[in-house]
């Protein structure tokens, strides 16, 4: 579950937490993981990037009151050309929700949504900044994964759309999931979730952690909801959680190589 970023491949390439209390946000987040925000914002701005020491993690972005959408964590994929794969995710079966747009001197983003609507961004990016990278490290982006409960269709369209080579890492119904590259070239996750309880679709962000029930016992005294109790796993101990504002993450302490 580590992956490092390459040429573009339609790979995880960042994370921006949609959130509609920025202040609190920040402060949880700093207190939880360590991040700092850029240039000494104080957590009043609409678009905050947030730093663990020098290395970029996550943006935040001001959820407005008037949205219709809930706070969240919004995965980016990194694409070579944002107007050809918004192209091609309608091609097959997708939507955009969002056209190509150029940010200045950084590169150009798009959101787009796969057959069952579930959306996930996309990144142009004219230069390194703005990606980040699966370390490893405490307090850092190291995997994502996609929840679904449309398998056959989903694993279709990111095979077909984005040409992502998926692997098959269990096909039993019980557990039912394809993996974007193998072993340590592993960049991404899709798991079928409509055999367990109350399935949630969506993309879900997992932070490295060096002790999960000390961050899981951290987070819920700053104000986090416990969704999934910490357990052990082929890749590691994990927990699921929702931030003050309810925007769900995963953390998990991975296995030493």
């Amino acid at each position: 579950m580590m992956q490092e970023l390459g040429q573009p491949g339609a790979e995880p390439c960042r994370v921006d937490l949609l959130t509609g209390d920025m202040k609190r946000s920040v402060d949880f987040y700093g207190r939880l993981f360590g991040w700092k925000t850029s240039g000494g914002n104080s957590g009043t701005e609409d678009s905050i990037d947030m730093y663990l020491g020098d290395e970029l993690v996550a943006g935040f972005l001001n959820n407005d009151s008037g949205s219709e959408c809930s706070d969240a964590w919004v995965t980016y994929l990194n694409v070579a050309d944002a107007h050809a794969a918004s192209y091609s995710a309608g091609m097959y079966g997708g939507c955009v929700f969002l056209q190509p747009l150029e940010i200045q001197g950084q590169g150009t983003l798009a959101m787009i949504g796969d057959p069952t609507g579930i959306g996930v961004g996309l990144w142009q990016s004219s230069t390194v900044r703005g990606l980040t990278k699966a370390s490893g490290r405490h307090g850092t982006r190291i995997w994502n994964e996609l929840h679904t409960t449309k398998f056959e269709k989903v694993t279709h369209f990111y095979r077909d759309a984005l040409e992502w080579d998926l692997l098959s890492l269990s096909d039993t119904d019980e557990f039912r999931y394809q993996s974007y590259g193998q072993g340590p070239n592993a960049k991404a996750g899709i798991f079928d979730i409509s055999g367990q309880p109350d399935p949630k679709p969506g993309w879900r962000t997992y932070f490295a952690v060096t002790d999960t029930d000390k961050a899981l016992a951290l987070a819920k005294n700053l104000g986090a909801k416990v969704l999934k109790q910490a357990q052990d796993s082929p890749f590691g101990r994990m927990a699921v959680l929702a931030d003050p504002t309810g925007a769900e993450f995963s953390i998990i302490q991975t296995v030493p190589a």
